[in-house]
């Protein structure tokens, strides 16, 4: 099998993302025009729990990502095939399991969350989907391991599309039901989505299987499946704490905005304007970050795997340039044009534009965090990520119940202690990092010289944008053109600086 390029497949990851976030945007817009902030907040209240759900299955296709990638390095095709039979297996229990607890335990929920009842619709509505996502999860963490990224690509495109079409159908349908019947609606679409994912994955794999000797020697089971779970857990434990941030604004966000003296109804859209909006448009950035992570892990693994230093060195380097060249100009834009991207994006309901300002900035943390845990997991230093994201979310937990209840601060106060959380997350992923790497990280190179061609960027931007306002009056064509010319100047600027060439470029793709 030809090795595969990281820098490649993370960027064919990364295009799919991008288009699943744009329309997810498709998605969002008509959503919040039909049911509102509150009902995008009823909506949101719940979506965290299922990202829970699947934080705590995260580490089997990390897992198997990594152990297939081993095992196709060093040959063993047998033993990388049956390690894909026992997760799959893993996953169906799981997933069950999950949806099941949903549908039962509803109420529950909802009355120790101390969510309004509002929310039971949203909470039914999303408990179809973790059985199909945890089996499309597997699947692409094989495909993952194979460093194959078209498939799961794809996958990822096909699904958007279908929980766009089925979820704002649907919440068009139940819209004369009520505004919590129609949340619920649109909760449903994750299930439509994944089903479709799921069976373009099936299609994929038939042609794609790892074919192997029957009298090719393996492992046994039992031990496979420990091997299995003694990366999986820490990795879904680090998972399930970052989610954890989310599921605790969900929980107690909404509560303590109603103790500084806001109405259950005023809380339920403050958070949606958080969760529902700002969250939103700052997932495009992590959406790059997620693609890079995805693809860091195989290549980090096949590398440690066969004790190849130089290329784990030159992977670990190459993660970290990426990163930093795309979470800079992209957090830094969403900062730069918050309030316009927002008026143009939800026209007539531009509010929660400070909140992407604060979490604009903590994106680049988050980004930075990502990636080292990446890293970390390849090399199997699974427990250090967890530690940082515990330490990360006990700040944050503080911060929350500290400040939120501050009238002048209020839910901006949900947003920094994302921020100041994650930037002790991102410290720590780093040292750990370099210690049990040893790779001499450039500052220069990763950081300064990335930073300069933003800030000039930047510069460019307002200008463009000021400029343009003032001849037509208008915030879309002139965000539209402001965000066009930013991309040209900071892609002019890499390459005057040197950050990256045109033989850089092909050089990356064709390795």
């Amino acid at each position: 099998m030809k090795k595969k390029s990281l820098v490649k497949g993370t960027l064919m990851l990364a295009l799919s993302g991008i288009i699943a976030k744009f329309l997810g945007f498709f998605f969002r817009i008509p959503l919040i025009y039909m049911i509102g902030e509150r009902g995008i907040g009823l909506y949101q209240l719940t979506y965290p729990l299922y990202t829970f759900l699947l934080a705590l299955a995260a580490g089997i296709p990390t897992a198997i990502s990594k152990m297939i990638s081993e095992r196709i390095a060093l040959n063993k095709r047998k033993e990388a095939h049956n390690i894909f039979k026992i997760a799959l297996f893993i996953m169906i229990i799981f997933g069950c399991l999950s949806s099941l607890g949903l549908m039962v335990f509803s109420r529950e929920i909802i009355k120790v969350s101390k969510w309004p009842e509002d929310a039971y619709y949203s909470i039914i509505g999303i408990s179809f989907a973790p059985i199909f996502t945890c089996i499309l999860s597997v699947y692409r963490g094989y495909f993952q391991g194979l460093q194959e990224m078209a498939p799961p690509a794809a996958s990822q495109i096909i699904e958007q599309i279908m929980r766009v079409a089925v979820g704002v159908g649907i919440a068009y349908l139940l819209l004369s039901t009520g505004i919590p019947e129609a949340a619920g609606g649109a909760a449903f679409g994750a299930a439509a989505g994944a089903v479709s994912g799921l069976l373009l994955m099936l299609i994929c794999y038939r042609g794609n299987r790892i074919e192997y000797s029957a009298f090719e020697k393996s492992s046994p089971r039992r031990f496979l499946f420990g091997e299995i779970l003694k990366i999986a857990i820490p990795v879904s434990i680090g998972q399930a704490i970052g989610s954890i941030m989310a599921l605790i604004d969900s929980m107690i966000v909404p509560g303590l905005l109603m103790i500084s003296g806001y109405s259950e109804y005023t809380a339920t859209i403050l958070f949606g304007q958080l969760t529902g909006k700002a969250h939103v448009l700052i997932n495009v950035p992590l959406t790059l970050s997620v693609a890079l992570a995805q693809n860091v892990v195989p290549a980090i693994s096949s590398a440690y795997a066969v004790k190849d230093t130089i290329r784990l060195n030159r992977n670990v380097k190459i993660a970290f340039k990426f990163a930093m060249l795309l979470a800079l100009p992209s957090c830094a834009g969403l900062y730069a044009l918050a309030a316009p991207i927002l008026s143009m994006i939800f026209q007539g309901m531009g509010d929660g534009w400070e909140l992407m300002q604060i979490l604009a900035i903590a994106s680049i943390f988050i980004i930075i965090a990502q990636t080292a845990t990446s890293v970390l997991n390849g090399i199997g230093k699974t427990v250090l990520p967890v530690l940082a994201m515990v330490i990360g979310s006990g700040i944050k937990v503080i911060i929350n119940i500290v400040f939120i209840p501050f009238p002048q601060l209020n839910i901006k106060a949900a947003a920094y202690s994302t921020l100041v959380a994650y930037i002790f997350i991102a410290v720590l992923d780093i040292v750990f990092v370099i210690k049990s790497t040893d790779v001499c990280i450039n500052l220069q190179e990763l950081f300064i010289m990335p930073a300069i061609c933003t800030v000039v960027m930047i510069l460019s931007v307002l200008l463009i944008y000021g400029k343009m306002f003032d001849l037509t009056g208008s915030n879309n064509k002139s965000t539209f053109s402001a965000v066009l010319a930013g991309a040209a100047v900071y892609g002019i600027m890499l390459l005057i600086t040197g950050n990256l060439s045109i033989k850089d470029i092909k050089n990356y793709i064709k390795r």
